[in-house]
């Protein structure tokens, strides 16, 4: 009697159910890798978002309050240079006034425009926050529109 395995049809049906098994669960291993790898891009866009609106929208918020306090002071600056009295005639002069209330927006980093009306002023300062991580994804800007109003209170400076 031999000693080798004969290999009836049953082994070989077994042998390559066992292959075929095989196969499969590599190609499953292969599916896993895949997805991993696309759930971990998914995740960086997600938290690259997430970073960008904590990041670049905090410098937004920063940026807006920084051109409305501008806004707000130059303003006031311009209106308390309109007010004054010039030999018992009260005068006010407007020209130098916008040239205070832009000296106030350039010392800042901004620009505006100022509007005298009567003893009232208007100045609108506009302008844009760069993003850096929204940057990425096409959000290059936020933009940045902030009015401040103060009226000048005529008398003797």
């Amino acid at each position: 009697m031999s000693t080798q395995t004969t290999r009836t049809p049953a082994t070989r049906l077994r042998r390559s159910l066992s292959a075929l098994v095989d196969r499969v669960r590599g190609r499953r291993d292969e599916v896993g890798a895949i997805i991993s790898v696309w759930t971990i891009a998914v995740a960086s866009g997600v938290f690259l978002i997430l970073l960008g609106l904590v990041y670049d929208g905090g410098n937004a918020m920063n940026n807006r309050i920084s051109a409305h306090r501008s806004a707000e002071q130059a303003a006031r600056a311009a209106a308390d240079t309109m007010r004054g009295l010039r030999d018992g005639d009260e005068s006010v002069n407007p020209a130098t006034a916008v040239t205070r209330a832009d000296q106030i927006l350039a010392q800042a980093g901004w620009h505006g425009t100022v509007t005298i009306n009567g003893l009232d002023v208007t100045v609108r300062v506009t302008g844009k926050s760069q993003n850096v991580f929204l940057g990425v994804i096409g959000f290059n800007s936020f933009p940045i529109d902030e009015t401040g109003h103060a009226t000048s209170i005529t008398g003797p400076k």
